[in-house]
């Protein structure tokens, strides 16, 4: 029995020191105080309008951790996923294509993008900050690109019934939302139980151990890339289905709430370790923190603040578990 309970205790701290369960505990505490100051906060229907806002971030942040998991970062995920709603909206309403092709042809032009970012770090050597900042700019200009004067809207096409289809809800919640929940199911399947899932973390906890092991490195760094802007574009594509509009603005500053989310949901910065449920809770984290700043009544400008220092924060906690590694 004293066997037993040995290892149903270790279990238990493995589970409290998890890095869901880090991000899990200050969730519940912002939850807790916010309701104790404004009891409403706690209402189904605040929670519901959340959880509609959550999902394109959720995505992009999932996007923007893969190359992270690797030791490097992508700072044009999120004019990626603005180009990727205003290139499907151009192709819907200026060329007529019907949604599927627009979709996929949208979802190549990402693909591209990350390939590219993909070439600049891994094959040309160049700062992944560096970089990733030169599509992030070339990007976010290129969007403009597709813009005649008028807007892309996608309501007035009779050939585009996914438009409806995003209009309804599915068990109370938008069809987005269950998206995003697809995608981190599988991120979560890829990152945790499979062989390319535990080579991609070695790749970053390691690069040189993981090529001496077999690893094709420079293969794994590319995919992250590539699969960093095709999710993005994914998100893109997402609120432009919701708002039924291809705005070029889509996506300004969706990367740096995206990395805040990852940061805070435990994935280290220097690669090598992330989880799929911790980013979630990580960018809900952020969320709530900031719905909770305006329920409590202080300036809306507060919100950046607050983002800033909840990724200095887990950052800084990173940082320490590093150190505690190291001895060991």
């Amino acid at each position: 029995m004293n066997a037993i309970a040995q290892r149903k205790d270790n279990r238990f701290r493995r589970l409290i020191r998890s890095d869901e369960v880090s991000v899990l505990i200050p969730l519940l505490v912002i939850i807790l105080v916010t309701t104790l100051i404004r009891p409403d906060f706690f209402k189904a229907e605040n929670f519901s309008a959340m959880f509609t806002q959550i999902p394109f971030i959720a995505i992009t942040a999932l996007a923007a951790s893969f190359p992270l998991m690797t030791g490097n970062v992508d700072i044009s995920t999120g004019r990626v996923a603005g180009f990727g709603g205003i290139v499907m909206a151009a192709l819907a309403v200026d060329a007529g294509w019907s949604a599927l092709p627009a979709i996929l042809v949208s979802l190549l032009a990402c693909a591209v993008i990350g390939i590219v970012n993909g070439i600049l770090v891994v094959h040309f050597g160049i700062p992944d900050f560096v970089a990733t900042m030169g599509t992030l700019y070339m990007v976010g200009g290129a969007r403009y690109l597709f813009i005649h004067g008028y807007q892309l809207s996608l309501n007035t096409l009779p050939d585009f019934p996914l438009i409806q289809v995003f209009n309804e809800r599915y068990l109370d919640m938008p069809l987005y939302f269950w998206i995003m929940v697809l995608l981190y199911a599988i991120a979560f399947v890829v990152i945790k139980k499979t062989v390319w899932g535990r080579h991609i973390l070695a790749v970053g906890d390691n690069r040189e151990v993981a090529m001496l092991a077999g690893i094709k490195v420079n293969e794994i760094r590319m995919a992250a890339y590539t699969i960093s802007a095709v999710l993005s574009g994914i998100a893109g594509m997402l609120i432009t289905l919701d708002v039924g509009i291809g705005l070029p603005e889509t996506g300004d500053g969706w990367e740096f709430r995206a990395i805040a989310g990852c940061a805070v949901g435990g994935v280290s910065l220097a690669g090598g370790k992330a989880s799929p449920l911790g980013i979630l809770i990580g960018i809900t984290l952020i969320f709530v923190a900031e719905n909770a700043i305006i329920f409590i009544g202080l300036p809306t400008t507060m919100r950046i603040a607050v983002q800033g220092a909840l990724m200095a924060s887990a950052v800084l906690f990173d940082l320490y578990k590093q150190k505690r590694k190291i001895p060991a």
